[in-house]
């Protein structure tokens, strides 16, 4: 039994630094809604969305591609520890037990571990928006809130998706979940806070191949950044990540400047069906009967997917949470139109219906972990110490 009720959490994080970052000009004049729908389309997929950016020896064959697969090693479910909470200075267990930055500089003799990790990934990273002291002082706008520094009586108004689980997720996907709370000279370490040490360890030192660009505009279709990813390029990670491999990734689930990483762990398709083009030009945008996005197209197949990802779990879940890893697993459902050439490779696609705006933003997969030592102050090898004591790590 899980030891705490669950509900979904309102928000993630900022990726990685590797990724680029393209920024709409919002100054610009908007878009009729024409001109919007015509940006949606584009033939087969760009640089920036080659699914050769996450493997060179894919599998483009769309016919022998698996229509179904699972991670072989399931990600546990984390935490994004927020920026608004002052990241892992949170003392999540009560006010009157430490943080796990604070059991950190403890059982390590470090000073200072707490304000270094508020001024790098906390409050204190914050700089430029309304100083407050309620969260009412920030103008009653949905998801922000007051982040203040415990023992301080003024912050700083923050958006509630920031955090890291842009580091949580990928060491979901390479860390073994610890299994048991720790002693480790006179400190006691909890589940939860082994995984926020180790999250946070994940923000440095990680190589990584990505797939796609950032979006950091509301959504706005004028960048390039807010078109991708393309539905063929999500099609062939998939299929070749998750139904080849069984190796699990990360994405990006909206396509708008905030940023929602997750680990994707299985897949499904459960539709698929050869469609003319003109009713693929139907599907997509306008009639014809000549398809109209893509000249090498010689075969389109509609296709639906489920996609199943692991969302975030409260340190308030503190234990092993693989074995219930059903709870925290959602689904999103994607509809899109495959494009193949003459020997039936896929060469692109286009979302379809609901899809043509709620769809990935980017995909990523972890690589390999450096020994580093994050913000000066937190070292991977002595949290990786911790990890295995407590049954997991590497």
């Amino acid at each position: 039994m899980l030891a705490a009720p669950f509900s979904p959490l309102i928000a993630c994080d900022e990726p990685v630094d590797e990724l680029d970052e393209v920024t709409a000009d919002e100054d610009e004049p908007a878009l009729t809604e024409e001109q919007e729908e015509a940006l949606l389309y584009r033939e087969g997929w760009s640089k920036a969305d080659d699914p050769r950016l996450l493997s060179k020896d894919f599998n483009y064959g769309f016919h022998e591609l698996p229509t179904t697969g699972w991670a072989q090693r399931v990600p546990w479910p984390g935490y994004y520890w927020p920026t608004y909470n002052d990241s892992i200075n949170y003392r999540w267990a009560g006010a009157k037990v430490r943080s796990p930055a604070e059991k950190y500089g403890a059982a390590f003799g470090r000073a200072g571990v707490g304000t270094v990790i508020s001024n790098r990934f906390g409050v204190g990273s914050i700089g430029g928006t309304r100083a407050c002291r309620y969260d009412s002082d920030c103008g009653n706008v949905n998801g922000r809130m007051c982040g203040r520094r415990r023992g301080e009586s003024r912050g700083r108004c923050i958006e509630t998706w920031m955090g890291i689980c842009h580091a949580w997720a990928p060491a979901a996907i390479m860390e073994r979940e610890p299994k048991q709370g720790i002693s480790f000279n006179g400190v006691r370490f909890e589940i939860s806070d082994l995984k926020a040490l180790i999250s946070l360890v994940y923000t440095e030192g990680l190589s990584v191949r990505f797939m796609s660009l950032r979006c950091n505009s509301k959504g706005s279709l004028k960048s390039q950044a807010c078109r991708d990813t393309n539905a063929g390029s999500f099609h062939v990670a998939l299929a070749n990540l998750l139904g080849v491999r069984g190796e699990s990734f990360v994405f990006d689930r909206t396509y708008d400047r905030e940023v929602w990483n997750h680990p994707v762990i299985g897949y499904k398709v459960t539709r698929d069906q050869e469609v003319s083009a003109a009713t693929a030009n139907d599907m997509i945008s306008g009639g014809g009967s000549k398809y109209r996005f893509n000249p090498h197209a010689v075969e389109l197949r509609r296709v639906r997917t489920e996609v199943y990802w692991i969302n975030e779990a409260g340190p308030g879940f503190n234990q092993q949470l693989v074995d219930n890893v059903a709870t925290f697993t959602f689904t999103e459902v994607y509809d899109y139109i495959i494009e193949l050439d003459g020997g039936g490779d896929i060469i692109g696609g286009e979302w379809v219906g609901a899809s043509k705006r709620r769809h990935p933003d980017f995909v990523w997969r972890p690589m390999a972990k450096k020994d580093t030592t994050v913000a000066g102050a937190v070292r991977y090898s002595e949290v990786e110490q911790l990890m295995q004591l407590a049954g997991g790590g590497i």
